[in-house]
């Protein structure tokens, strides 16, 4: 300091000024008006922009499961099986290949009616080939040793099971031959083994069969039945296979058996499955089995949207529906001359009916009128009025309906029941929290140990009571969350009210003469309240997850429940949380049903945290004017 002195001690006094010398200095009066309570919170709560962007996607999930079930009412309350269980398909993303409306199948397997050997391809059964994604059909064998339609080729083994035993085994079916027509019966053994194992071929003219050949050597043998018949007539014909040894082990080893000009079908051929199914045991311990059989599979990529919404076959279409509905479209549903005959009648495009495959006989009704059904063939796109093929965003369900509009509904009716309960809970919880913490002594002893009562009985207890009592649905879910529910929030009521009621302020306001109301309600509760706001928030994310577990368990919301609000506005009975058990059961094969209520709800509870956190220190006094 001293230094400072003297470094400045030869300054001219001449260079100082005097301020405001000639000027009357008064009191200014304030221009900003006086801020509230809420109003301190509101700007506190803005000034944390994370807190801000969390709201506004809360909002916007809300104001979604409001508007989108209105928007798309007929999206979610219309089953249509044509369409069920359709991938996600978005317009912008279709483009890069991501959510286009394609599944990759693999695995399944191939037509084999289609099959060509030369090239090694072949079609999936049960998919239309125009709608497989070309370049993407992938076909390869595998093999099989099962008794299965389309496990072909191989060999069947008829092998005895025990010692000193013999067995037969005899076809299920017998065959007509007409002896002019020269047949002929193929018989492809691959190996015998044992002793006396041979193969009989039975024929018979009236009810015995009488063995006209005997087969005891591997290979392959063909029988013209002409040459070993005497009598020139028509007959029926059996193959029996008979096992006898004294030893294990005695087997036949079986490729194939070829009947050639049965009746008026060229050839019969027997082999792989068809050979197995078409035999009995008739005696003995004898065990027939598969080996070294041919599966034909495939791998593609299918367009599911074009395939859904390209033909659907309607086998009993009732004529009045027919009628009604070819009348919409008069210039392009153009009937025949004779409309009482329409089968093979083809129609032109843009018409819903495509063609007519069979037409039941005429019925003549009590009006007079003559009535018909059909089965027929319909242009799916044309018939559900759609312009274009749609996009279903998240998909579609298992009833056909539109995921996207589905989920939204579902969070409505969560958010209703979330906020009902949360309601409920924070209205018993304050209340009672507040009766203990600020009373104390025998009262909060009492209380206490009854909430302890209360939230020591196990959840399936209540569970249990209450759909006894009032059976699966909205007022059992209601009940059974609100009936321990409010204890979190009493619990952080009574601390808040034990921290704040000694205060200096409260004494102030006690000796002042106010009463007990007004002291826990207007000086204790809102130095409390920022706690209590944000169990209260987030108990509304916890109550929906405890809606999908009781969903899940059967005894909540379920399908085709709907209650009412206020007695006018009717809610459906789908929740998120019974999305969610639904999706479940498709999480392997169908990730997405599973996905997007997950991923709905995760934003809804971080928002919610969020939301609530931001709510805490808006309505914390001691922040009282701080930024």
């Amino acid at each position: 300091m001293r230094e400072y002195d003297k470094k400045h001690e030869n300054i001219d006094p001449k260079e100082f000024e005097f301020v405001q010398r000639d000027e009357k200095i008064y009191d200014k009066r304030f221009e900003t008006k006086p801020i509230g309570y809420f109003k301190d919170a509101m700007i506190r709560f803005s000034k944390n922009k994370t807190n801000v962007v969390a709201t506004i996607i809360l909002a916007i999930l809300i104001l979604f499961s409001i508007l989108v079930p209105i928007v798309t009412s007929k999206n979610y309350s219309k089953l249509e099986d044509q369409l069920q269980f359709l991938p996600p398909r978005v317009p912008l993303l279709e483009k890069i290949g991501i959510y286009d409306g394609t599944v990759y199948y693999d695995e399944q397997l191939v037509d084999l009616e289609t099959y060509d050997p030369e090239t090694g391809i072949g079609y999936p059964m049960g998919f239309n080939p125009k709608f497989i994604v070309e370049g993407t059909l992938e076909t390869y064998q595998e093999t099989c040793n099962t008794k299965e339609e389309f496990c072909v080729g191989g060999v069947n083994i008829l092998a005895l099971l025990n010692e000193d035993t013999s067995g037969t085994i005899q076809s299920k079916e017998t065959y007509s031959f007409v002896v002019a027509n020269n047949p002929e019966i193929t018989i492809d053994i691959d190996s015998f083994s044992g002793e006396n194992v041979k193969l009989e071929v039975l024929l018979s003219t009236d009810t015995t069969f009488d063995t006209i050949a005997t087969i005891t050597e591997a290979g392959k043998e063909t029988l013209n039945i002409y040459d070993l018949i005497e009598d020139d007539v028509d007959f029926t014909s059996r193959v029996r296979y008979v096992l006898s040894a004294t030893s294990e082990g005695a087997s036949v080893t079986l490729n194939s058996i070829e009947y050639s000009n049965v009746s008026d079908v060229e050839s019969i051929l027997h082999t792989g499955y068809s050979l197995n199914d078409s035999y009995r045991i008739t005696s003995g311990a004898v065990s027939y089995e598969r080996f070294d059989g041919l599966y034909t599979r495939a791998n593609f990529t299918y367009d599911a949207y074009g395939a859904a919404f390209y033909e659907r076959r309607e086998k009993a279409f009732s004529s009045l529906k027919f009628d009604e509905l070819v009348s919409q479209y008069p210039d392009v549903c153009q009937l025949p001359a004779d409309p009482s005959d329409l089968v093979g009648w083809e129609f032109s495009e843009g018409c819903p009916v495509k063609r007519v495959l069979a037409q039941s006989d005429k019925m003549t009704g009590p009006d007079g009128r003559d009535y018909y059904s059909y089965d027929l063939v319909l242009n799916y796109q044309v018939y559900r009025d759609y312009d274009e093929i749609p996009h279903f965003l998240f998909g579609t369900d298992q009833y056909g309906r539109d995921y996207f509009a589905l989920v939204w509904l579902g969070l409505r009716t969560s958010l209703f029941v979330g906020l009902i309960v949360a309601f409920i809970n924070i209205s018993i919880g304050i209340v009672y929290g507040a009766i203990e913490g600020y009373y104390g002594g025998r009262v909060d002893l009492l209380m206490e140990r009854f909430a302890e009562i209360i939230g020591r009985i196990p959840f399936l207890v209540w569970l249990s009571l209450f759909v006894i009592l009032l059976g699966p649905g909205l007022l059992t879910i209601i009940v059974l969350m609100t009936v321990t529910g409010w204890l979190g929030v009493a619990g952080v009521t009574r601390t808040q009210f034990y921290r704040y009621k000694g205060r200096e302020y409260v004494l102030a306001s006690r000796t002042l003469g106010a009463k007990d109301f007004r002291i826990i309600f207007r000086h204790i509760l809102p130095n409390g309240i920022g706690t209590i706001i944000t169990q209260s928030v987030l108990m509304i994310p916890g109550v929906i997850f405890l809606e999908s577990t009781v969903s899940y368990l059967g005894y909540g919301i379920g399908h085709g429940q709907s209650f009412k609000i206020l007695g006018f506005i009717e809610l459906s009975g789908v929740s998120i949380g019974v999305l969610l058990s639904d999706g479940r059961t498709q999480i392997i094969d169908r990730p997405h049903l599973i996905f997007f209520p997950a991923i709905i709800i995760s934003i809804l509870m971080i928002t919610f945290n969020m939301f609530g956190n931001a709510l805490r220190d808006a309505f914390n006094p001691s922040l009282r004017g701080s930024e």
